[in-house]
């Protein structure tokens, strides 16, 4: 008996082991990754399209997947967010601001966990384009050992509407 469980304890320890080093190879590596990527024609001056994009408090009043945010478009500070995948229940996120390229590009990570469980990173890029229009390229990352389970045509969805929310907020100012 004391041997059948000295046995059973080795193998549960290996297991552990060997999930903390799949853990540690995909924060390491990024790996398992999909990515997401949606353009969206937004026709406003750039300093609009930013001015709406990293005024999270005013998000519950257009954003249809981002029904909650809090926060401040500043390197290293925390975001709170609501994300209402289409299909899927809202989840709170404790986001963190990675990037910060004033006017052109932010860039948030939220980690389940642990780092390689699964890491989302969502970046938005804005790209002026002629007359006064901008092109705002939405990219999601999903990496980490979920991510082969994410549902990618959700999140494709999701930076659909959100192209298409803030085209028609800026479209009413």
């Amino acid at each position: 008996m004391a041997r059948r469980l000295r046995l059973a304890l080795i193998a549960l320890g290996g297991l552990v082991l060997l999930v903390l080093l799949a853990l540690g190879a995909s924060a390491a590596l990024d790996r398992p990754a999909r990515v997401v990527t949606v353009s969206t024609i937004v026709d406003g001056p750039k300093r609009d399209v930013w001015a709406t994009l990293t005024d999270f408090g005013s998000y519950d009043e257009w954003n249809p997947v981002l029904t909650e945010a809090s926060g401040e478009a500043r390197e290293g500070e925390g975001l709170d967010l609501v994300l209402a995948l289409p299909g899927h229940d809202p989840e709170t996120l404790d986001a963190e601001v990675l990037i910060v390229r004033l006017g052109r590009k932010l860039r948030w990570q939220d980690r389940l966990v642990l780092p390689g469980v699964r890491d989302w990173e969502y970046e938005f890029v804005l790209e002026p384009l002629d007359s006064g229009r901008i092109r705002l390229d939405q990219v999601m990352h999903i990496e980490g050992l979920l991510a082969p389970f994410a549902d990618i045509a959700a999140a494709r969805e999701a930076l659909e509407l959100q192209g298409e929310a803030l085209a028609e907020r800026l479209a009413q100012r």
